[in-house]
């Protein structure tokens, strides 16, 4: 009776917009989870919320002019490069930073989410001990080796199965508007998983002189203290370090901009021509559509930083992190300058503890005597 029915089910009107977010943060974890540019064939909803997002990444006249908006890095867009960390100061380079990279926001975040040494936190007052590895430049640096990432996820199969047993089931009911409109889907969405994650994911840092200092400094924010102990690559990777992606087509990303056409393409023939199809196979066009987007909703759901912390440590050798809580600010500041033994202890205090009226001098005198 489905075969012969003249009801149409019009799910055309929101296969360009429905579950659009979702698509957007399931494609922007690419490049954290291995094989994860090939585990997009099957027929995602809001591809034409993912192509104006992505177009915007083509620079030229035609796309922008076919994609307007403000332009912006892969990494930026991605949220690889998109945080500010706290304000940073060399223990014996004597380097002074306001502000630090995003690298440095995701040691912080996760230095924050771990839990204290201490079985009782009586305040929020935290100095957190990082002991990096000493690191050399890795084999082929600065892009970041596969094994760091996230392992395959098999479950990235079941939207592919279904979108092929849709697509079947479609064509076997003799309804190839909607077998085609399928299998475009997944060709469009495939497409521009591939060319998305076809980017490399690198760690660009500054390569300090052989001959500098001990990388060791402090992390400072209101309440939190986040002591880095290493050389001074292990230091510079974190501060100054960036996860930037290379593609082949930059700076113009043609590539991008030809595969969010695709995908605009397919929206306005999905359009047109699934509403031509018979109720069966709009049916298993709309289920298509929503096994897949449960499964972005399961990508999206995964949260990207996390991704990039483990990353991070995995790139530092998976650096040893001690958490301790004290009760006073000036408490935090003396266990730093005693743990770091810099060799002017002034500079420490004076940046931890900036009052200069005469009792708050008599104290850091005292403390600068007893070390």
């Amino acid at each position: 009776p489905l075969q012969h029915t003249k009801f149409s089910l019009d799910v055309s009107g929101i296969a360009g917009f429905f579950g659009g977010e979702e698509s957007f943060a399931a494609m922007s974890s690419v490049h954290l989870m291995r094989g994860r540019r090939w585990m997009g064939w099957y027929n995602s909803p809001g591809s034409y919320y993912v192509a104006k997002k992505y177009g915007t990444l083509a620079k030229s006249r035609l796309w922008n002019g076919l994609f307007p908006g403000p332009s912006v890095e892969p990494a930026e867009m991605l949220e690889l490069d998109s945080k500010q960390g706290p304000r940073y100061m060399g223990v014996y380079s004597g380097t002074r930073l306001s502000t630090t990279s995003h690298l440095s926001y995701l040691i912080s975040r996760h230095c924050d989410l771990k839990e204290s040494v201490q079985k009782k936190q009586r305040t929020k007052i935290t100095i957190t001990i990082v002991e990096l590895k000493d690191q050399a430049l890795w084999d082929n640096h600065p892009v970041i080796p596969e094994e760091h990432f996230m392992p395959f996820d098999a479950l990235g199969f079941i939207p592919t199965v279904f979108t092929i047993v849709g697509g079947v089931m479609a064509a076997l009911w003799g309804d190839w508007y909607s077998f085609a409109m399928i299998f475009l889907g997944a060709v469009s969405n495939g497409v521009s998983c591939y060319v998305l994650g076809s980017g490399t994911l690198r760690l660009e840092s500054p390569v300090p002189s052989p001959n500098s200092p001990p990388g060791d400094g402090m992390l400072i924010s209101n309440r939190d203290i986040i002591i880095l102990k290493g050389n001074e690559q292990s230091v510079s990777n974190v501060i100054r370090g960036r996860y930037q992606l290379h593609f082949d087509s930059e700076p113009k990303y043609r590539n991008i901009g030809w595969s969010s056409v695709m995908l605009i393409s397919q929206f306005l023939l999905q359009l047109f021509l699934v509403p031509q199809g018979v109720l069966i196979g709009q049916i298993m066009f709309l289920a298509t559509f929503i096994v897949s987007w449960g499964f972005n909703a399961y990508l999206a759901s995964v949260d990207r930083e996390i991704l990039q912390t483990n990353v991070l440590l995995k790139v530092l050798g998976k650096p040893n992190i001690r958490k301790f809580t004290v009760d006073k600010w000036s408490t935090a500041a003396v266990f730093a300058t005693f743990y770091l033994q810099p060799t002017e202890p002034e500079s420490i205090l004076n940046e931890l503890v900036p009052n200069s009226t005469p009792a708050w001098n008599v104290w850091k005198k005292r403390i600068i005597e007893a070390i």
